[in-house]
């Protein structure tokens, strides 16, 4: 509607295509996004004119001798426009990684209020008035340090937004077989600081112990206590499993049963991540329980039937 060729005499047309291209690259763009929810177009202005100009260190001839190669780092990921990464420990349960799903973890975070800037009708009072004092902005400005020599430097000054506590519900997906020690990125969930692309929110997978069965990588393991008459006749018993089904355990036909004995269940361990068609084994320690004492027809039974 307001391309240039269809009215290549209209400025005020023109005018309204540039704005719509700018709101597209906006919404095209999620770290752009997520600049102008904090800062406004204000904020994607200057990010676009950082990356034109080659970054906040394009013009400080210091950057190459000081931190200058972390600092070309951090660029490539959003550099000094982006906040820290949160890391934090995320327990998961061990039926959980056995079926997969999803769990839900709850955060508290600092946000931009939207709009609280100029609180200047009734209804945007009563919306803002949770909300606080944002963290002191940092800005670049430049300096003439000599004869010819402009560089850019960073200071902070006041932020005129406003900021507020919010509790953010985060669905992590919890694949077939993660492990201990996996991490789940939430892209841009960190804290908010006006015109600053947040950081992401590292969830690192752990365990807590489990009742019935310890994890060593894709196998399970599992104790059982039987008596001593299971141990010498034989036995045959069900464990429950993580997705609630009976796993049966037996011994060997034939065979007694000794003290601290493993058997193998092929397939019944955990599935592997990212195969979950594939399984580990489980393996079962047995225990024997025995009797504290005996009586005498007990032993006479035992010197006649065993050597």
């Amino acid at each position: 509607k307001y391309h240039p060729d269809k009215n290549p005499e209209d400025a005020e047309a023109a005018k309204r295509f540039q704005e719509v291209a700018a709101a597209y690259e906006v919404l095209k763009d999620a770290d752009k996004r997520m600049l102008y929810d904090t800062g406004g177009m204000e904020a994607v202005a200057e990010m676009a004119k950082e990356e034109a100009g080659g970054g906040r260190q394009a013009m400080d001839p210091f950057s190459m001798f000081f931190g200058g190669g972390q600092q070309e780092q951090d660029r490539g990921r959003g550099g000094g426009n982006r906040g820290p990464d949160v890391r934090m420990n995320f327990e998961v349960s061990l039926e959980d990684m056995y079926k997969g799903g999803s769990v839900s973890a709850k955060i508290k975070r600092r946000i931009v209020c939207r709009g609280c800037r100029r609180a200047d009708t009734a209804e945007r009072k009563a919306r803002c008035a949770k909300c606080g004092r944002c963290p002191n902005e940092v800005r670049t400005v430049h300096r003439q340090m000599g004869p010819g020599m402009i560089v850019q430097q960073q200071e902070e000054v006041p932020s005129k937004e406003k900021c507020t506590q919010e509790e953010t519900t985060l669905d992590a997906v919890i694949e077939r077989g993660m492990d201990t020690g996996h991490e789940i990125v939430f892209e841009r969930m960190s804290e908010q600081t006006p015109k600053q692309i947040p950081g992401n929110v590292i969830l690192t997978i752990k365990s807590p112990r489990h009742k019935r069965f310890r994890r060593e990588g894709k196998d399970l393991h599992a104790d059982v206590r039987i008596t001593l008459k299971q141990a010498l006749l034989g036995f045959e018993l069900d464990l429950e499993h993580l997705d609630g089904r009976a796993v049966t355990v037996r011994s060997p036909p034939g065979k007694i049963t000794k003290p601290g004995d493993v058997i193998k269940l092929r397939g019944e361990g955990m599935p592997v991540h990212n195969f979950p068609s594939e399984f580990g084994d489980l393996f079962v320690t047995c225990h024997v329980d025995f009797p504290a004492e005996v009586t005498q027809a007990q032993t006479q039974a035992l010197q006649e039937h065993f050597v």
